[in-house]
């Protein structure tokens, strides 16, 4: 992958009833391991899954845990699916910034950025941003999928930490986030009616967002490692975390 680069070609699930969803196997670390294939998804809101998708899911994917970044009451509002009820563990892990609001729904500075937010998940979510990790790391958790409401925001951040704390190429990292643009007319399409407040930036999944996300992290928390020892996430989880994510 190259920088800018957003094809995820390979990795796409093939579901029905989520436009945004993914799978990380593959993208390569700096030590020239990689991500082994299906251990860790990606995807948007899961209430539109039919049964054919789950099937895919629990029997090919082999789907154990559920992980929801969404706020409470969005699970409350928009549901969690069917598929909830049928794996081992589901986990509502709400990440927010300090609005509290998911950013499609609130009205925000038009000079704002998404990196302003995504900066504040890091002040305001750390917390539940380690313990996600955590769980990924505690044995029996895996394969696992990973979403919210869009599966750009959110769930951006937290997959770009954890592909981060377990040494995945800062390119990789880019590439597989921007690797959701292609999905933005589909995402805005099935979402709630366009907001005229709302700045079209809100919406976006550019690459250069996510390089000064990774780039504030090694400036101002000395890196990915130290910031998630930093969120409550100890070194030897981080390493139990790269030894069921990564192969040679």
């Amino acid at each position: 992958m190259t920088n800018g680069e957003t094809s995820s070609t390979g990795r796409e699930l093939p579901l029905r009833g989520a436009v945004n969803a993914r799978d990380l196997g593959g993208l390569r670390t700096v030590d020239g391991r990689q991500v082994r294939r299906m251990r860790v998804l990606r995807s948007d809101l899961l209430t539109g899954l039919d049964a054919g998708d789950v099937a895919f899911l629990l029997g090919e994917c082999g789907l154990r845990t559920i992980v929801d970044l969404r706020a409470p009451d969005e699970t409350v509002t928009d549901g969690t699916g069917s598929i909830v009820d049928t794996v081992a563990t589901y986990r509502n892990l709400h990440v927010y910034g300090a609005s509290r609001v998911r950013l499609d729904l609130t009205e925000v500075a038009p000079d704002s950025s998404l990196f302003d937010r995504y900066r504040e998940y890091l002040e305001h979510s750390g917390e539940n941003i380690a313990a996600v990790l955590r769980l990924l790391a505690t044995s029996g958790h895996l394969p696992a999928l990973i979403h919210c409401a869009a599966g750009k925001d959110r769930t951006g951040v937290v997959v770009a930490l954890l592909l981060a704390v377990v040494g995945v190429r800062t390119d990789d990292i880019i590439a597989d986030y921007a690797a959701t643009t292609p999905n933005l007319a589909a995402l805005r399409a099935r979402g709630p009616r366009p907001d005229n407040r709302v700045p079209a930036w809100v919406f976006a999944a550019e690459a250069t967002t996510m390089r000064q996300f990774l780039t504030h992290l090694d400036t101002e928390y000395g890196g990915p490692a130290a910031w998630a020892t930093g969120a409550g996430l100890d070194r030897a989880t981080q390493r139990r975390l790269a030894d069921s994510l990564l192969c040679d």
